[in-house]
């Protein structure tokens, strides 16, 4: 009888992990969707670096354009906001003021 509830139990484990691993959350995304989040930062003369995170359909890049850095966010429609760049260390590009 132990045997049996020990062998039901793994059995029933094992078919239940795999469909946790196929669970997407909010920080899901697919290839196609940073594709088009990257299309959308190259369209706007940025070029984008690193994805650093995404949530809910929305991307969050470094890019760069010139010598400067910048925070690039994309979201499920298309839309960019860019941050204000910073100089890239070691350009030889030196701040103003």
């Amino acid at each position: 009888m132990r045997n049996v509830i020990l062998i039901t139990a793994t059995m029933f484990a094992a078919s239940v992990v795999p469909s946790f691993a196929a669970q997407t959350t909010v920080n899901s995304y697919t290839q196609s969707e940073e594709a088009k989040a990257r299309s959308a930062i190259i369209q706007a003369g940025y070029r984008p670096e690193a994805l650093e995170a995404s949530q809910s359909g929305t991307f969050f890049f470094t890019a760069t354009k010139g010598n400067d850095l910048y925070s690039v966010t994309v979201t499920p429609d298309g839309k960019i906001y860019v941050s204000t760049g910073l100089p890239i260390q070691g350009s030889n590009n030196k701040p103003a003021g």
